[in-house]
């Protein structure tokens, strides 16, 4: 009986050996397969900002076109309104002037 605990023994102890080597190997593969799961996963990460930064920047141009023909059509119909009526923008101007000094004007 003694021979065959013993014989148990030493294939229990054989299967424990294998199964350090095969946790050993599945760790180390592991461990590439999760360095490559990163490194693919970086890649993916800057793709996606260089297309937002394109994105961003179209969409930054677009608001400057939008925003500068505004302001071009604001200053041409502030020109109209001087031009056809220059008396009304010349009183118009000096009332916002009298009530800017007004209320910037300190009571002592």
């Amino acid at each position: 009986m003694a021979t065959r605990l013993e014989k148990d023994v030493e294939t229990l102890k054989k299967d424990i050996e294998h199964f350090r080597e095969h946790l050993g190997g599945t760790a180390s593969s592991a461990g590439s397969l999760s360095h490559d799961k990163v490194l693919e996963t970086k890649e993916r990460l800057k793709a996606a900002i260089a297309g937002f930064e394109g994105m961003a920047a179209v969409k930054a141009e677009r608001a400057n076109e939008v925003i500068h023909d505004q302001g071009e059509r604001a200053l041409h119909a502030s020109r109209e309104m001087v031009t056809q009526r220059p008396f009304t923008t010349v009183a118009v101007s000096f009332a916002a002037g009298l009530l800017a000094a007004f209320l910037l004007d300190k009571h002592d």
